[in-house]
Order: C-alpha cells, then sequence, then structure tokens
C-alpha cells in the first residue's frame, strides 16, 4: 500500500478489498486497518472474491463476499457470509441454472439479500438490428430470502427495455448463444425507503426505479429516457458506465460515475473523462435533481471499469476505483483526506491489479479459532509473532519456561510489547530458559490465547534449513556458471562470425574495386579502338 496523502481522521474503522490481475498471483479477500496495515486475508476461496464487505444479518455481523468464476464481465460462483471466527455462516447460489453474478450483494434491514444475475436468451432479431442476431446476456436481480433461500421478487431487463436504448457497440456479438449482446449490464440494486428497488444499467448510462408490487418502471435517471429535469446544467445526469449506486439519507443517491468505458490505448486519440463520485438529490414530485457534491478523481484520471462510492457514518465519503487499483477518502465537501495506490499509478491504465470495490465497514470485531503464529530464528535474537484475524490484541507478551524432571512447565512473563502493525517484533530475553510462547492480551489485560510452545535452541526453523538454502544456493552457482559459459561460448562464436563477416565484407570490396578497375580498362580499350 502506497499512501499518497494521509490525514488523521481516516483512521477509522476497517477498509475491505477484494484483490484480482496480473499481479496478484493469489487473487484474495483483504481487510486492513485504517493505517493500512494488514488485518485479514484468505486465499482459499479463489479463484476470485469479489464485493468484500462487512453487513449486518439478524443482529450480528458477518464479512460477506461472492467467489466463482468470472467471464465476459460477470461470474457464476457462490455468496459466502463469514462469522466472527471467520468460519463459512451461510453460502448460497440464487439459482441452480443462471449465473449467480458479483456485481451485487446486499442484505437489506428485511434480513433479505439483493443478488443479480446474467442469463442467454434468444430474442427477435429485428430488435438487434440485424436479421442474423438473436441473442442477448438478459439482466436480472432477485430479492432473497437468506433464511430459508427462497426468492421473493424477480426482476428481468428485457421485459422492460428496448434493446436498441443501449449506449454499448454491439460489434459482431449477437450472433449465436456462445457469444450474445449484453445491452444492459445490471451493477447494483439497493431499496430505497418505500421498499422500491434502485438499479444502475452501465450500458443504459441510467439509473432506474422499480416497483416492489408490480416490477414497472416508476422512473429513470439519465441515460436515453431521463425522466428529470436536471437542475445543474446538465451534471446530474450526463454520468455514464457508472458503478455502485446507494440510496442514501434525504432522496439523495451516491454513484460512481466512470465517465468511460475505453481502456487507455483506446482513449489516446479521443482523451479521457474523469470519473468522479456523485451525490444528487432526487425531487420524485415535481421530478428534477440536483448535483448536491462531487468528488473528483485525485489522479485526474477516468477508470473504465468497476468502482465504488461509500457514504461513511462520519459524513465522509469513500471511493474505490476498480480497476486502477486504489482507494481515496473525502471530506464531505470534496476535500481529498486520503489517497492510496495499491499499485504505482503509472501502472493504473494497464489493470495489473484490480480491487472491484473498496468499502469501509466502522467497526469489526475478529476472535480467530486458531494459535498466534510466531517465527523464531535462534541465531536472529528476535521472535516475530502475527495472528491472523485478530481485531483485540493490545500487547503480546513473551513468556519463558524450563524444563523441569517432571516435564511441568510453568511460564513466567519476560517482556512485553505493544503489538505493532500485522506482525510486531520482540526481542528475545536473555538468561537461562528452554522454552518460550507468546501470549495475546487485550486491552483490559485478559488473555485472548497464547502461540505453540517453542523450543527455544530450534526455535521454528527446521534444522535442516540451513543444508536446504546451502543445497539450493550451490545449484543457484552451478546453473550460473553453466549459462556463463554457454552464453561465453555463445559469445565467442558471435565474435567468430563477427570477425568472418568482418573479412567477408573486406574481400567483397576488393572484389568490387577490381571490377570497376578491369571495367573502366575494358571501356578506354574500345573507346580506342572504335575511334
Amino acid at each position: 500500500m502506497n499512501t499518497v496523502r494521509w490525514d488523521e481522521q481516516c483512521a477509522q474503522g476497517y477498509t475491505l478489498l477484494s484483490l484480482r490481475g496480473t499481479m496478484v498471483p493469489s487473487p484474495a479477500g483483504v481487510m486492513l486497518d485504517g493505517y493500512g496495515d494488514l488485518i485479514w486475508m484468505d486465499e482459499s476461496f479463489g479463484p476470485y472474491v469479489m464485493n468484500l464487505k462487512v453487513q449486518e444479518y439478524q443482529g450480528e455481523q458477518y464479512i460477506t463476499f461472492w467467489s466463482g468464476d468470472i467471464d465476459s464481465g460477470f461470474g457464476l460462483g457462490t455468496y459466502y457470509m463469514l462469522n466472527c471466527n471467520y468460519e463459512v455462516f451461510k453460502q448460497f447460489s440464487a439459482s441452480k441454472t443462471l449465473e449467480n453474478d458479483f456485481h451485487e450483494f446486499t442484505i437489506t434491514t428485511d434480513d433479505t439479500a439483493l443478488l443479480t444475475s446474467y442469463d442467454t436468451i434468444s430474442m427477435d432479431p429485428g430488435s438487434l438490428g440485424a436479421q442474423d442476431r438473436g441473442w442477448i446476456y438478459d439482466s436480472l436481480f432477485r430479492e432473497l430470502d437468506i433464511e430459508t433461500g427462497e426468492i421473493i421478487f424477480e426482476w428481468r431487463a428485457s421485459d422492460h427495455f428496448a434493446i436498441n436504448d443501449t449506449f454499448y457497440p454491439i460489434g459482431s456479438a449477437g450472433q449465436s448463444p456462445e457469444a450474445p449482446f449484453d445491452f444492459f449490464h445490471i451493477n447494483s440494486v439497493d431499496k430505497d425507503t418505500n421498499g422500491n428497488y434502485i438499479i444502475s444499467s452501465r450500458f443504459m448510462h441510467s439509473i432506474t426505479c422499480i416497483s416492489a408490487n408490480t416490477g414497472e418502471i416508476l422512473w429513470t435517471l439519465g441515460g436515453r429516457n431521463n425522466n428529470f429535469t436536471d437542475l445543474s446544467e446538465g451534471r446530474a445526469t450526463d454520468f455514464a458506465w457508472q458503478h455502485h449506486v446507494s440510496v442514501q439519507a434525504n432522496n439523495q443517491l451516491s454513484i460512481f460515475d466512470n465517465a468511460n468505458y475505453k481502456k487507455w490505448h483506446e482513449k489516446l486519440l479521443e482523451g479521457s473523462e474523469i470519473s468522479r463520485g456523485m451525490l444528487v438529490r432526487l425531487d420524485t414530485e415535481n421530478m428534477t435533481v440536483e448535483l448536491i457534491q462531487e468528488y473528483m478523481n485525485p489522479g485526474s484520471r477516468g477508470t473504465p471499469q468497476q468502482g465504488s462510492m461509500q457514504v461513511l457514518d462520519s459524513g465522509n465519503v469513500l471511493l474505490g476505483w476498480g480497476y486502477h487499483a486504489g482507494y481515496t477518502e473525502y471530506s464531505s465537501d470534496g476535500e481529498v483526506l486520503c489517497d492510496t495506490h495499491i499499485n504505482p499509478s503509472m501502472l493504473f491504465p494497464f489493470g495489473f491489479v484490480h480491487a472491484y470495490r473498496a468499502f469501509r465497514a466502522s467497526s469489526w470485531v475478529g476472535r480467530p479459532n486458531t494459535q498466534p503464529d510466531v517465527y523464531l530464528d535462534p541465531k536472529d535474537g528476535f521472535a516475530f509473532v502475527s495472528w491472523m484475524g485478530a481485531t483485540e490484541v493490545s500487547q503480546w507478551v513473551l513468556q519463558t519456561a524450563t524444563a523441569t524432571s517432571d516435564n511441568e512447565l510453568e511460564f513466567i512473563d519476560a517482556v512485553k510489547a505493544n503489538k505493532d502493525g500485522f506482525e510486531t517484533q520482540i526481542e528475545v530475553p536473555g538468561g537461562e530458559y528452554d522454552y518460550l510462547r507468546i501470549v495475546a492480551i487485550n486491552q483490559t489485560g485478559a488473555v485472548l490465547a497464547s502461540s505453540k510452545i517453542i523450543t527455544v535452541d530450534k526455535g521454528t526453523v527446521s534444522n535442516s534449513a540451513g543444508w536446504h538454502f546451502t543445497i539450493v544456493t550451490i545449484m543457484l552457482w552451478a546453473m550460473c556458471f553453466v549459462a556463463g559459459l554457454f552464453y561465453h561460448k555463445k559469445l565467442r562464436l558471435l565474435l567468430r562470425r563477427g570477425q568472418q563477416k568482418v573479412e567477408l565484407s573486406s574481400w567483397l570490396q576488393q572484389w568490387r574495386e577490381s571490377r570497376r578497375s578491369s571495367t573502366a580498362k575494358h571501356e578506354e580499350e574500345e573507346r580506342l579502338y572504335t575511334g
């Protein structure tokens, strides 16, 4: 994590990211503390983890996410809920036949889940503007009872939207069920105070309110069928390719506006719009909309994919930049407080690291059912301790014990150290003792857990580790030596070939001069003869 800008206001809570990309060898969900230090990560849910956040269900907090395979901009996978021990509390799918997509997994105050799906269906070829094209990806969302798995509500875009209202170019898509045309691309779902659904269509450039009673469209903001008068000179309705629309208090919506969907090599000739977060206020009686505040990308960049906007309890706003891996926290009036990059900004356009959305949890208590991990090499004189997922550790206490004839170990406190980031370094004390362990202490002084007992003269490093290192080193030097011989031989061959080329070039030059001299002599003799 590279903190480009920092303010103490950003130190509150926990940041949750789902990392993937060509520079992420093991995609994983990651939780960081307010200073960017690791709290928890888990690589076991691969190949991809998306939409990681902390949500409440039946009065308890859970880490929720989607995991599965990603193809053509959406996914097929499973939804997970982990309890405070990081154990799977529930896992489920929205359907056995449709794509269980990653774009949305929101738990409502009614203890239901809002989920997105995609379905390949055939359409009237004329609707796609070509007689030989009749296949589309249909966008769906569902409301699901988490306890029973019952589908409470289901909605399809193709029943309500004309395909030619899309902004996405069809290209060669739609000719077969293997390559359907994605005309809508649903990417977020939320519920308003009336229980109606607010959905975002990336490819329609629109946000739509769906009646919870009839499934009909109540209004549309943005796109080709906008129903609102923009009181902000167009700045409240000119969003495009947007992600993550959420309902806020006082008839407001938060919107992550990508502004452009093209990647860097496609933008070179056209320029790039700047991605932003938007807070807009709707008046559904007078059908007007107003831009209350916008939060511009601090690097003036336009991220082509993904992204999120979260209004925090403090009033600050957190934006995740999706395809450009990083996140930024703003004050409510748009001032940049903290800006964090996950890979160098010069690499952002290439999408080597993605973080689909970034979320902040104001609170989370992690109590893993594991022991703290200790690394000790007897030659170092230091022990290193960490405990994946634990959030209540305030101090570490290194305890020592001496072996007795009856194998009874009585540990005594030897060194205390405040927890310092994810891994804390503790100097191993002097004196005569045979064993040590490290104990986790919370703020009240209560013991949370202790590490395994470690034999001091052996540590956690295998006795054969030194030999292994030596063998590997010898092998590496041998490989380098062989490679050196090979390249030395190759260099000599190249030099010999170079010398041969020089000699051949010299011979050719002499031959050309001889030819020119002979030709000149012949021409002179012929001139004298004809004269």
